[in-house]
């Protein structure tokens, strides 16, 4: 992914598909290779999770489209926000753990920080504080099984 600084509610609503897509894909291969069948179940449901949440995303980005273009956005990089969506060859469950709750502290800082940056969105706004929050529950999931 290039680095963007993002100026636009589009630009952090297509950022934020990119790296659900990312994070979705990680979750796809990491819950095929754990052998922990409980993280194996936690992963395969944030992989469907983020299925679910690039539709909220779409759907989002639709409602708020005529607003899309009139605020301008500073200060949001997405270089600072891109989450690391891969662990080493061969990675033990706790190393696949811990990859998956760094990511999910990722994106929750990322939403957060949108979220704030596009209050003149308030539906939108709320939408990713949302989605923050649920990063965050996954988060304490993750950390709290090991």
């Amino acid at each position: 992914m290039i680095h963007v600084e993002l100026t636009t509610f589009g630009a952090v609503v297509k950022f934020a598909l990119d790296i659900e897509a990312e994070v979705s894909d990680f979750y796809e291969s990491a819950s095929g290779v754990t052998t922990d069948p409980d993280l194996g179940k936690l992963l395969e449901s944030l992989f469907h999770r983020g299925q679910k949440r690039v539709k909220t995303l779409l759907r989002v980005r639709r409602e708020n489209v005529t607003e899309m273009i009139l605020e301008p956005i500073a200060g949001l990089d997405s270089e600072v926000h891109k989450p690391v969506v891969v662990f080493p060859e061969g990675a033990d469950d706790g190393v696949v753990r811990e990859t998956a709750a760094v990511l999910e502290t990722k994106l929750h800082e990322f939403y957060m920080h949108a979220a704030a940056k596009i209050d003149f969105l308030s539906e939108a706004a709320y939408a990713l504080e949302l989605l923050a929050d649920a990063n965050s529950e996954a988060a304490q999931n993750l950390r709290a099984a090991t």
